[in-house]
């Protein structure tokens, strides 16, 4: 009787189970936001001075304010809630201080479990929302001339990069390691992800590293990641790296270093061992394809986007895009913002993106000769013959513009000539020709392409190799040169064809078992899209008649340089799949 007399004088909420109470702090949007029936984390922004997203965030505590101040217990577990489940953000501009973050008491810094701390940004780096913009993304104006100047992609403002003598760079620094310190005190360890930004001019190592030396002062986070400029910069980048593994309690640069005395290096490894390591590193490309294109400062790759259910475009074409494009997040989750290491100097644990491994090159001749090896080997090597990007991008009229051809140069004089016997897979692109854009008879790049394919052909390793020429079409059918051509003038494409496919012999002597692995065409019938050939398709009820015009001209063209290992060799095996710039334009040069 006694024990219900006490629990009868407790409040209301105190008498009810702990369970209970949190599904009501959970009611309450203590713990996450609604956003088209999903629950997401909600983002608070300590110390934001704008009337408006002050109003909004007033709006959103108002559901659960009066629970935090109804006594001391109901206060600890609704608190506990709320800073363990939410991301909080501060950005130093607001108030030119970091005071807010301070404010917090030892309980709730206690059980932060997400904190994002900007600063100083010379670009936008875009601030934790839910919703429509939530996407991480940030804008590439870093250019100012003011100690502040407006954006208008975000609506925020931009910082100068901080400078060992600049003025603002003491007092940022000061407000840092007072925050660091407070911090330190109370967060508890393993339990705190960070996010930290902070851009400093390329130049000035120095001020990264006091940025980076107050981050010491803290215990061992859950995650950290880090932005120290808006522009890629190896040294802050390293700087960047060795502080995160700092922070997370892993091994850093330095201790790897320390300990490379008594550690095997990569290069006293045997050889099978070293490539095996070569091949999980970015020498193979994401979908393990290298483009190249006249006109181009180096190799560069395909992207082929999110991938969205109901498309015609597979799956698995999209699962490469986790490795292009790290700041993208699933609708309406919030972003911890850009900290991709392909755009700035910056360090995340979920940035996958592909950067050149151009330090693989570097260590010394042996790794670079290994390096080589497998990246020739494991990537297949496209190159596009186009008059601008695209390679469906269409010759205009006239003759051939160049005295070579984009895979003669290629062959000749982009790829080094002692990795030419790695190469496994080459396919080279012809952009559309037509009767009007073509080369002439007897042209220079014509003859250049003979002789670079029995000049090669000493060099490649021909039983190792798929070769796979395609002669692109335009998919505008409503082109009325492309309704108009007659039939003498599909031969003259044809012959084309001939003149561009025919020289590829010399790469499968007849009779001989050293000749190419394997090699297959794609080529459009010029006439597709004249109107005989549609009173054709309509006479024979669909288009399996001008498909069976394709095809023959396919095993007609593969034939004439497979000889008479083509049944063996090419049509029992299956073809390669098509090539991710067949889905998408390409971007994202590698120089």
């Amino acid at each position: 009787m006694a024990a219900d007399n006490n629990i009868g004088g407790l409040p209301g909420i105190l008498r009810l189970t702990s369970d209970t109470r949190r599904r009501i702090y959970l009611h309450a949007g203590l713990a996450y936001q609604d956003h088209d029936f999903v629950a997401v984390p909600g983002v608070y922004n300590l110390g934001e001075r704008t009337v408006e997203r002050r109003h909004e965030i007033d709006q959103r505590c108002r559901k659960f304010h009066g629970l935090l101040l109804s006594c001391p217990t109901i206060y600890a577990e609704a608190s506990t809630v709320l800073y363990s489940a939410n991301w909080f953000l501060i950005r130093y501009q607001a108030r030119r201080s970091l005071a807010p973050l301070r404010s917090l008491t030892p309980h709730s810094l206690a059980h932060l479990a997400n904190l994002k701390i900007i600063l100083n940004q010379t670009s936008c780096h875009e601030e934790q929302q839910t919703g429509e913009e939530g996407h991480g993304e940030c804008c590439d104006n870093g250019t100012v001339k003011s100690t502040t100047a407006r954006c208008d992609v975000f609506e925020h403002d931009h910082d100068l990069p901080l400078y060992t003598s600049d003025s603002r760079t003491e007092a940022v620094l000061a407000e840092w390691h007072a925050t660091a310190t407070y911090l330190a005190a109370h967060i508890v360890p393993g339990q705190l992800e960070l996010t930290l930004v902070c851009d400093v001019h390329h130049e000035n190592v120095e001020t990264a590293k006091l940025v980076l030396d107050s981050l010491r002062l803290l215990p061992r986070l859950k995650d950290c990641h880090i932005r120290l400029c808006r522009i890629r910069e190896p040294q802050l980048q390293q700087l960047a790296q060795d502080a995160v593994l700092r922070a997370r309690g892993l091994l850093s640069a330095e201790h790897l270093a320390a300990s490379s005395g008594s550690a095997p290096r990569l290069i006293n490894l045997p050889r099978e061992l070293q490539l095996r390591i070569l091949e999980h590193t970015d020498l193979v490309t994401p979908h393990k394809e290298v483009m190249w294109r006249r006109g181009s400062h180096g190799y560069y790759r395909a992207s082929a986007g999110y991938y969205t259910p109901g498309t015609n475009r597979p799956p698995e074409i999209h699962h490469g895009y986790q490795f292009i494009c790290c700041v993208g997040t699933p609708w309406p989750h919030p972003s911890n913002g850009c900290c991709c290491r392909q755009r700035h100097a910056a360090v995340s644990s979920r940035c996958k993106c592909w950067a050149p491994p151009t330090p693989l090159f570097r260590v010394c001749r042996t790794l670079y000769l290994e390096a080589n090896r497998v990246l020739y080997s494991e990537n297949r090597f496209i190159v596009i013959e186009t008059p601008f990007i695209s390679p469906f991008a269409e010759w205009g009229p006239g003759d051939y513009p160049y005295s070579v051809f984009a895979a003669s140069q290629f062959l000749r004089h982009v790829v080094p000539r002692h990795c030419l016997q790695h190469i496994r897979f080459l396919e080279l692109v012809f952009a559309p020709f037509s009767h009007l854009s073509k080369p002439r008879n007897g042209h220079p790049a014509l003859q250049d392409w003979s002789d670079t394919l029995n000049w090669v052909k000493q060099e490649l390793n021909l039983p190792g190799l798929t070769l796979r020429l395609i002669m692109v079409d335009e998919y505008d059918e409503g082109l009325q040169v492309r309704r108009e051509i007659t039939r003498a003038q599909g031969k003259e494409v044809l012959a084309f064809y001939n003149s561009i496919l025919l020289p590829i012999r010399c790469l499968n002597p007849v009779g001989s078992e050293g000749g190419l692995a394997r090699f297959y065409t794609q080529m459009r019938w010029p006439l597709r899209w004249t109107e005989w050939a549609r009173s054709k398709i309509r006479e024979k009820e669909g288009w399996g008649w001008l498909e069976s015009k394709e095809r023959e001209l396919k095993r007609r063209t593969e034939q004439a340089i497979m000889g008479e290992r083509y049944e063996r060799v090419c049509v029992a095996a299956k073809e390669p799949k098509a090539s991710l710039w067949t889905w998408a334009c390409p971007n994202d040069s590698w120089d």
